[in-house]
């Protein structure tokens, strides 16, 4: 059996032919696209069209692996509004857009937070779907609301311009701060309160169900023949924890990326009163489990500082940048990744720099001393969760898995692996197509559940292992971090 997958990332689409032998599944990379923020009049937005286009090509590549099965997997909490023919009415806003500013204070006198809390289970953020479309109906585009037929988040959408069923998967669904987790459905108490269509959303199905056949003039334009379109985990971050490679329960992971998403699997939501204090976010995830994770910010950071690297004439890769950051002091410079001066886009080296003068340690100059303060950070942050992660849960954590394109820096996940002061296991590095091709064989039947589908992972792709290194000087950092922070 073949599938076919799309992991659409904020900052490029891959697409991935897979193939399972009932034992081992081989990938293959078909199509690879940037996918960067339109900036229009003060705002940003996807080019969706552009997204689109992609896939086809990507499809057309493909035509030649004979498929059965077609998956998408994204970012989530972005929508596009679909009108009466099916037609976009409005360019799709990405979730770091700045209409959400200051929107979170006036949604507090609508709806309580933590009454929000209990019923989604989501974090407090301003990129929810709940935020941006509490600022729409603040906005002059709040009149399109009322004229859509249908709100549906990017892989959804995907999925209904390919096949014209219009559904909203679970683990999508799950984390809009729209979706009440105890109903399994939309919350409507919400959706009044913030005057939001009813209409508008979509039945929402389970992860691994098979919407319908593709389209025949998709077909025509792609060759090959007729495959199924799946639901998978939709929110990537579902699609790569499907595939981490484990046999028991004692574990967290980061999937890291643009983002740096940490976490553990309950089997229910946690929403006690420290939870919520400690903003940490349940999420649906694949076979039904809860992921009670922690937002980091993730290579954003160097991904802003590699650009404006860019900028200036210096157009260094990941791999450069680590190679000079080993040679820099360690230590030098730390700041807090998740302060909210870091979520826009636009002067993250100034940022860093003002943060570190602000706090009176040494300025970052270098990018070897930009990248090594952002690492560094970033590691000590993964310890600061961890410790969160234990006492909400009251779980001994025993090893860290870290999965996505974001282990391929040896730098961040040796870092990692001394910050915490245990085990830290990396790879595979395209966890969230593998998580995406494996539920489509299993909604096919081919792979029977959860633990299966982490089965073959583990026998498909390495494992690579770092241990801690330097405890009592990593120690002493994050002293330093949790003072600083």
């Amino acid at each position: 059996m073949k599938a076919l997958a799309l992991d659409l990332g904020a900052s490029g689409g891959k697409i991935f032919s897979g193939s399972f032998d009932q034992k081992k599944l081989e990938i293959k990379e078909i199509h690879r696209f940037s996918n960067s923020p339109i900036h229009v009049d003060g705002h940003m937005y996807w080019g969706f069209h552009t997204i689109f286009e992609n896939l086809l090509a990507g499809m057309r590549m493909a035509a030649a692996e004979k498929y059965t099965s077609f998956a998408v997997d994204s970012y989530c909490n972005d929508y596009g509004l679909l009108d009466d023919s099916g037609q976009l009415l409005a360019p799709i806003h990405t979730y770091r857009d700045n209409r959400t500013e200051g929107i979170l204070k006036l949604m507090d006198g609508v709806f309580s937070p933590v009454e929000l809390y209990h019923r989604t289970g989501n974090q407090r953020a301003r990129f929810n779907t709940l935020v941006q479309l509490a600022a729409q109906r603040r906005s002059i585009e709040s009149i399109l609301l009322d004229q859509a037929k249908r709100l549906l988040f990017v892989p959804d959408l995907i999925n209904y311009l390919l096949c014209g069923n219009a559904a909203a998967e679970f683990t999508i669904a799950s984390v809009s701060q729209l979706f009440n987790r105890h109903d399994n459905d939309w919350d409507e108490d919400i959706l009044q309160a913030f005057d939001l269509p009813r209409k508008l959303f979509a039945p929402v199905v389970e992860t691994g169900t098979r919407l319908g056949i593709v389209k025949a003039d998709i077909l025509a334009e792609t060759g090959g023949r007729g495959f199924d379109i799946v639901t998978v985990g939709h929110h990537d971050t579902a699609s790569a924890v499907a595939a981490i490679p484990v046999v028991d329960d004692h574990f967290a992971y980061i999937s890291s990326g643009t983002w740096s998403l940490m976490g553990v699997e309950t089997d229910q939501m946690i929403t006690t009163d420290e939870a919520y204090r400690l903003n940490l976010a349940n999420e649906g995830g694949v076979g039904g489990k809860n992921r009670l994770i922690k937002n980091i910010m993730g290579l954003w950071l160097l991904q802003e500082c590699q650009r404006q690297f860019c900028e200036t004439g210096l157009n260094l890769s990941i791999a450069e940048l680590d190679a000079m950051a080993q040679m820099e002091t360690p230590f030098r410079s730390l700041f807090n990744p998740n302060d909210q001066v870091f979520f826009d886009p636009g002067g993250m080296i100034g940022k860093i720099q003002n943060w570190c003068r602000l706090t009176q340690q040494p300025i970052p100059e270098t990018p070897g001393q930009i990248t090594r303060c952002i690492k560094e950070s970033l590691a000590l942050c993964y310890r600061e969760t961890l410790e969160m992660l234990e006492k909400v849960t009251g779980q001994k954590i025993n090893y860290v898995h870290i999965l996505g394109g974001g282990a391929k820096s040896d730098l961040l996940n040796q870092f990692a692996a001394s910050a915490l002061q245990i085990p830290v296991y990396v790879g595979p590095f395209e966890a969230t197509a593998i998580g995406n091709l494996c539920t489509q064989f299993m909604a096919r039947g081919e792979i029977s559940n959860l633990t299966e589908i982490r089965s073959v992972v583990s026998a498909s792709f390495e494992v690579r292992e770092f241990v801690p290194q330097e405890a009592s000087v990593w120690n002493d950092a994050y002293q330093k971090f949790r003072q600083l922070s």
